[in-house]
């Protein structure tokens, strides 16, 4: 059986926990998109581990974890990675392996990405990692892969090639010199990506998506989105081949947050706004940003739903909200004097007001009215929820 986990909001609704959850009745877990622009924290109760590049499996079960062709691979961050892994589980980079043909950051992307957001009459909002700039190069033919380091002699070619193009005064020799000792330390990991399939096949492969629907490029709301395809539509480019995916697992939380700029019907900007992110610990785990947050949003991810082709629903951070006596969700949006409950688009959900509907709050996750606001949720979205997050532990899940 092979699965995709995507996010059906705007990134951070919980994918580790869950990746990390159902890794353990998979082979291996598959990384497919995006770079160290990601961070999925996945609490194992005496620790965590902040996943930037490294796929969320259970690290405790010994799965396999292949981080493909589609993904930006920083170095300095996969070693960092590695080395907090290892301190947990000394072996545990024995089971990971990475794909020579994928795109590496090279460290002054992360100099230009900034630049090129700050020249932006309107900031898209960047995590200023270089992860753009890799997807850039990599679409202008003249990026780094990690097979390139095969050839010091071409390597070097393509580092002037890049400084040449990009207008860049640098020590060529330094970052050279720099990404071969990076190389080094994880070439016992590299792999064809042609020998990872051949091994892959047959086995039951869980594919974890990266930030969310509304954050991909191609179906988000571009152009304040990431550089890929990070919903089920990036798995088969990402991963390289062609893969048949049974079960399509969207994550959402029980309300919305967004980190960055663009659109958010739904926020939330005075004291309840701050109450959630507070309870919900809503900081970015890759750049401590605190996240805009805000009321569930019915309209997106219906939206979310039909272009993901998703087929079952994990519910995280209910938790979060117990206490509260009353709650909202978005019903429909009035976009220019026109009730609107699904979009075709998101061109125009800039001028979307919200037309919410109140609901009854619940004091914990057993009581009446949360089961009731279970239901709806599978109403609104005809999807079924197959669990339910009850909190940040790994094993804090119940199957429904």
């Amino acid at each position: 059986m092979n699965s995709a986990v995507i996010g059906l909001q705007w990134g951070d609704e919980g994918k580790g926990k869950v990746v990390t959850y159902l890794s353990r009745d998979y082979d291996c877990v598959v990384r497919y998109s995006g770079g160290s622009n990601a961070g999925h924290t996945v609490d194992y109760g005496p620790f965590k581990l902040v996943h930037h590049l490294v796929p969320s499996a259970d690290a405790r079960l010994k799965k396999g974890m292949y981080i493909a062709c589609g993904v930006a691979v920083d170095l300095k961050v996969l070693l960092e990675e590695i080395e907090q892994l290892e301190s947990f589980f000394p072996q545990g980079s024995e089971f990971l392996r990475v794909s020579k043909q994928a795109h590496v950051v090279v460290p002054f992307y992360r100099e230009l990405d900034g630049k090129i957001d700050s020249a932006r009459s309107e900031p898209v909002g960047t995590t200023r990692r270089g992860i753009g700039l890799c997807y850039a190069n990599r679409a202008l033919r003249f990026g780094l892969r990690l097979e390139d380091f095969e050839d010091e002699e071409l390597l070097e070619r393509k580092l002037r090639e890049l400084a040449r193009v990009w207008n860049l005064q640098i020590d060529t020799k330094s970052v050279l010199k720099e990404l071969i000792e990076s190389h080094r330390r994880i070439s016992h990991l590299l792999i064809d990506s042609v020998e990872a399939f051949e091994d892959l096949k047959g086995k039951n492969l869980l594919f974890e998506g990266t930030q969310g629907v509304l954050l991909d490029v191609d179906v988000g709301t571009y152009p304040y989105v990431t550089s890929t395809n990070c919903s089920s539509t990036g798995v088969q480019a990402g991963f390289g081949f062609p893969v048949r995916l049974d079960k399509i697992i969207g994550v959402m939380k029980a309300y919305t947050t967004r980190v960055g700029e663009g659109p958010f019907p739904t926020e939330l900007k005075g004291e309840e706004g701050e109450r959630i992110r507070k309870l919900g610990r809503e900081y970015g785990a890759t750049t401590g940003r605190p996240r805009r947050c805000g009321w569930l949003d019915f309209v997106l991810l219906r939206y979310a739903v039909k272009v993901s082709g998703c087929n079952e629903v994990i519910l995280t951070k209910a938790d979060v909200l117990n206490g509260f006596e009353k709650l909202a969700v978005c019903v429909a949006y009035e976009i220019d004097g026109v009730r609107v409950r699904d979009v075709k688009n998101l061109r125009n959900i800039h001028k979307a007001v919200p037309v919410y509907e109140e609901i009854q709050g619940w004091t914990d996750l057993e009581s009446p009215s949360f089961e009731r606001f279970v239901k709806r949720i599978e109403q609104e979205l005809g999807v079924r929820i197959s669990h339910v997050s009850t909190g940040s532990r790994i094993d804090d899940m119940i199957a429904l």
